[in-house]
């Protein structure tokens, strides 16, 4: 299960160190003290939300697809709440971030439930490059050699984001 969520854990990282140099447009609702919950960026339907969870079955011969999804903020930037990682269920995270850095989300939006509208993205990540990874992250090649499957990996552009109580 390491080797599917380590590519998701990666990108996490390498983007959450990224958005410490973001610059801040339009909303500031990612400072300390915002409203924890509320709609951020442009206003969204929540009518036609699908779980989370049911996002790798919406991919009908594309490898994008426009959504609105709802589940539980998972994590989020802490330092300007630039990206949120919305739980998919099976330990597996979408990561969200924000069109154009247009809008932020509170810092403490973790543990929320939020509906978020865009479009999500998949990509295939082959075996070398997760074993790739996987040496990068000093495991060893026994650990390395166990990786013998491609992993689908998720994302999405939002252009709103709706947090609830």
């Amino acid at each position: 299960m390491n080797r599917v969520l380590f590519p998701i854990v990666l990108l996490t990282i390498l983007i959450a160190a990224g958005c410490q140099h973001a610059s801040h447009h339009g909303q500031e609702s990612g400072k300390t003290g915002a409203l924890p919950a509320g709609n951020f960026g442009e206003s969204i339907s929540t009518e036609d939300a699908v779980p989370a969870g049911q996002l790798a079955g919406l991919f009908a011969g594309s490898d994008t697809v426009e959504v609105t999804l709802s589940g539980d903020i998972a994590a989020s930037c802490k330092h300007s709440g630039c990206w949120m990682d919305m739980d998919m269920g099976n330990k597996e995270h979408l990561h969200v971030t924000f069109q154009d850095e247009k809008f932020t989300i509170p810092l403490d939006a973790a543990g929320k439930h939020a509906i978020a509208q865009g479009v999500a993205i998949r990509q295939l990540i082959p075996v070398e490059t997760l074993r790739n990874y996987a040496r990068e992250d000093g495991k060893s090649e026994e650990e390395v050699a166990m990786i013998t499957e491609p992993v689908w990996s998720y994302e999405m552009v939002a252009t709103g984001v709706l947090i609830e109580e």
